[in-house]
């Protein structure tokens, strides 16, 4: 007898696991895109801590320079890309997801680095600013300081956002490029924290409004467009970096970081089959907070060794990409085993007494 087959109920049921997973996969790329950023970031303050305990890390921190256009603009633009869902959200539920987690963390690790920075005013020689650095600490909310402008301009970001919404897209993304043109053309703008949000808030508006073109864009199949692309980024950036055109021509680095953000997405495609890059993509708020105590605590340490270790040439190679992967994967271990922990689990969550609200989304 001739086996009866199946309704076609099971195979649409087959066709839509199927078409969940590669929607899924297509979305890899976001993943992977947070990794390779916040590791660029991570590699970043491991090369200038190490020049400053005294490490030849010089061509490191040429090549550092060459991918900054890169590192910050895919950054922002990604945390931007799935805010749109907190335009339209109420403000109390848009403080207990999001604002309350950034005010939390950020008023906390404030503290936590002005310790941990001593270690680094120690290495440049300026012990004398320790009372200092605890003064300042009232300043913070409004004067960030450290890494950690960049929890203070995601806050700033996404209330902002928010109040803004019902002013026209066109007119916020032309007056954010203005704004960020304005910063990156004129050194020392604004200072870290207000100069870091004025050049960066364009991209963080570009992935709010801007989110089906990019995800077109970082889906397609054009592999020569997404080449030239990254090529011309890469020339761009060269020019600007070995040329000095970045610092001489206004709006030259501007458009190097508009480049750049197209290149990332590119490589954040290209290295969307790398499991761990997708692994710390997901989990980027640990390592951010953490990873530069932890170098600085290091590099304190290291800056005790012999003049002959600092420069030998194969140290100056590896050191480096050896801190910022131990940095990264040592924060990853501590907010592991906090988690668990009643109280030190509140270096990375917000109390429910802040946020009023036991559930923390991701994005």
């Amino acid at each position: 007898m001739t086996p009866t087959r199946p309704h076609s109920r099971p195979c649409r049921g087959r066709s839509d696991v199927a078409e969940t997973a590669r929607r899924a996969s297509r979305l890899d790329w976001v993943d992977t895109g947070r990794g390779t950023a916040i590791l660029l970031v991570v590699l970043f303050h491991s090369i200038n801590w190490l020049l400053e305990a005294g490490f030849d890390v010089a061509g490191w921190q040429t090549a550092s320079a060459f991918i900054a256009s890169l590192r910050l603009p895919l950054f922002f633009m990604l945390a931007g890309l799935f805010a749109q869902k907190w335009l339209t959200a109420p403000w109390p539920k848009l403080w207990s997801t999001k604002l309350s987690l950034y005010v939390w963390v950020y008023a906390l690790w404030s503290v936590i680095a002005t310790f941990t920075f001593m270690l680094g005013l120690n290495l440049q020689g300026q012990e004398g600013n320790y009372l200092y650095q605890l003064v300042y600490l009232v300043a913070a909310p409004v004067s960030p300081r450290f890494e950690l402008w960049f929890i203070w301009a995601l806050a700033l970001f996404f209330a902002g956002a928010k109040l803004i919404r019902r002013v026209p897209p066109w007119i916020q993304l032309s007056l954010a490029a203005i704004l960020s043109i304005v910063a990156m053309s004129i050194e020392g703008f604004g200072g870290i924290g207000w100069g870091g949000a004025a050049k960066y808030a364009f991209f963080f508006l570009v992935g709010l409004y801007l989110r089906d073109r990019i995800m077109t864009y970082a889906t397609s199949t054009r592999w020569a467009l997404l080449g030239v692309a990254c090529a011309v980024w890469a020339a761009v950036a060269a020019a600007g970096t070995f040329g000095g055109l970045a610092t001489s021509v206004p709006g030259y680095y501007f458009l190097t970081c508009c480049l750049g953000l197209l290149a990332g997405i590119c490589l954040s495609r290209v290295l969307s089959p790398v499991r761990f890059l997708r692994r710390i993509g997901s989990r980027t708020l640990p390592i951010y907070l953490t990873h530069t105590s932890i170098i600085l605590i290091v590099c304190w340490l290291l800056h005790f060794l012999a003049e002959p270790v600092k420069e030998n040439l194969l140290v100056a190679v590896l050191a480096p990409p050896l801190l910022a992967a131990g940095s990264a994967w040592l924060s990853l271990v501590i907010a592991n085993r906090v988690e668990r922990s009643p109280v030190l689990r509140y270096a990375y969550v917000q109390p429910a007494w802040l946020s009023r609200s036991k559930s923390v989304d991701s994005r």
